[in-house]
């Protein structure tokens, strides 16, 4: 998993000192990875566009389409601080292979940023304030992490009008608009691809910027990540990362592989979901508390007492805010029995004013909340009261907030971007999309997560892997981006072993 920082100064200083890489040597060699992305996109667009025009039997090399790739327009648009001073630098990389158009939209302020445009002038490239309709690529290196506070309105104008430009976007690394905590202010430039320096930085990650950043890329500064990057709580998880339970051993039976008790509360369907997300996942025996509802799934046992066998619990999915099943889930978490077992912790149950208390009692608890959900765990945990709005826009730091006080538990607090949080680890889950946004598939989640823990895995790995599980199979589903619904996500979710 790769490191994530709240920002790079502090890694471009010691670059800078402990490896000499002074005088913009980082500014340069940051340019220099974004000309080889740009040449290679733009080798590739030539390439795929002869493979469909060529007869058989004609070759094609890379240098001679390489040879080719002089009438592509890449426009560079250039601010005033050292990101600007980042797109001068990079337009001079760039004309050997193909037609450059400088953007300066304001006059050069920082000494780096004027370094790089008198060296652009000296190549006798013309640099100008009109910013064209159409072009191959469009690079963006207006703003990057500088901005403070809002836009004017003159800049918000001009992203607009780069957002409106054809042809493929590139932010210089972080798309201009978007603040320290990647939050639109109020306009942000809409990338396809953020070309970040030297490391990834938490606004990239904010649920707000997803919408932003397009496809995300490390920027090499010259020195190995390794070297450059320093210490950090936050990572970026992968698929890799996803740890799935396969059964090994043949000599086996169903307590092999854990026993899932899942709390049933009003709402029935969504406890169904959670048991069976369960059920794909590995789990060997799945037990609803509470009695059987009408058309009742075969595959689950239904019980009115306590087993003293079950290796997790889960509670919440489906629970309602009604005052007597939210008293009858506090009685359930309040037997010793319970308390001793993974927990897994989701919805309605996160709104209880007791909660909080509670949480220091259990040995291995996981709670799952949506924004709305979390708010209320920070306001009953004595927090602070804090919108939802600020919650979103303030993940990270909300997030640390909460485990700092629970340093035993493991959050997943939901989003576009899910972060996991467990004592002074972050880690984010980059594999979300936009399908999941539908009714049912956070209770999915959390069976998922109990089937883990049921398992044996530990609770953090248990979060990690569910988390990614639930993402990746909502990507396998081969249905429109809006046609997704939590049943069929639990199928994938079972066959998610044969794509390895």
């Amino acid at each position: 998993m790769e490191k994530i920082f709240d920002s790079v100064r502090e890694l471009d200083k010691r670059a800078e000192v402990t490896f000499n890489l002074k005088n913009g040597v980082l500014m340069e060699q940051a340019a220099r990875s974004m000309a080889e992305r740009i040449r290679n996109f733009l080798f590739s667009r030539r390439l795929s566009l002869q493979n469909m025009q060529r007869n058989a039997g004609q070759k094609n090399t890379r240098e001679s389409s390489l040879s080719q790739i002089k009438s592509p327009l890449v426009q560079v648009i250039c601010g005033s601080g050292d990101n600007g001073g980042d797109g001068f630098a990079l337009a001079r990389m760039l004309v050997d292979f193909c037609t450059v158009r400088v953007v300066s939209v304001k006059e050069p302020k920082s000494p780096l940023c004027k370094l790089q445009q008198d060296r652009l002038s000296l190549l006798g490239i013309p640099i100008t304030d009109v910013l064209q309709e159409h072009c191959d690529v469009l690079v963006d290196a207006v703003f990057g992490t500088g901005i403070r506070g809002s836009l004017d309105s003159e800049m918000s104008a001009l992203i607009e009008r780069m957002n409106a430009v054809q042809g493929y976007k590139i932010a210089c690394d972080i798309p201009s608009g978007l603040n320290e905590f990647g939050i639109p202010s109020p306009v942000a430039f809409r990338a396809d691809e953020t070309c970040t320096m030297g490391a990834l930085k938490t606004a990239l990650y904010a649920d707000a910027a997803k919408d932003y950043t397009g496809a995300i890329y490390v920027c090499n500064l010259g020195l190995p990540r390794r070297c450059y990057e320093g210490e950090t709580g936050t990572f970026l998880l992968s698929v890799e990362d996803m740890k799935l339970p396969h059964r090994s051993v043949q000599n086996t039976h169903k307590m092999s592989y854990g026993h899932g008790l899942f709390f049933c509360g009003e709402k029935t369907g969504a406890c169904m979901l959670a048991a069976s997300a369960a059920l794909h996942f590995g789990i060997g025996l799945v037990t609803v508390f509470g009695e059987p509802v009408s058309a009742a799934p075969f595959d689950f046992m239904y019980t009115l007492q306590l087993p003293e066998n079950f290796s997790a619990a889960m509670v919440g999915s489906g629970l309602g805010r009604n005052s007597d099943t939210q008293a009858r889930a506090l009685g359930f978490l309040s037997q010793e029995l319970v308390r001793e077992r993974p927990l897994i912790l989701d919805a309605d149950i996160l709104h209880n004013t007791k909660l909080p208390t509670l949480l220091s009692l259990f040995k291995a608890p996981i709670l799952t909340p949506h924004p709305k959900e979390f708010q209320s765990l920070l306001a009953n945990s004595g927090l602070g009261q804090f919108s939802v709005v600020e919650i979103q826009e303030r993940r990270f730091e909300h997030l640390r907030l909460f485990c700092s006080a629970f340093p035993n538990t493991v959050t997943v607090l939901k989003g576009a971007y899910p972060l996991i949080g467990c004592g002074s680890r972050v880690f984010v889950n980059p594999l979300g999309t936009n399908a999941l946004a539908k009714a049912g598939t956070g209770d999915v989640l959390s069976g998922l997560i109990t089937a883990l823990a049921a398992q044996g895995y530990p609770p953090l790995e248990a979060a990690l892997t569910g988390s990614l599980a639930h993402a990746e199979a909502a990507k396998l589903l081969h249905t429109a981006d809006y046609g997704l619904t939590a049943s069929t996500l639990v199928e994938t979710v079972g066959r998610l072993g044969r794509y390895e």
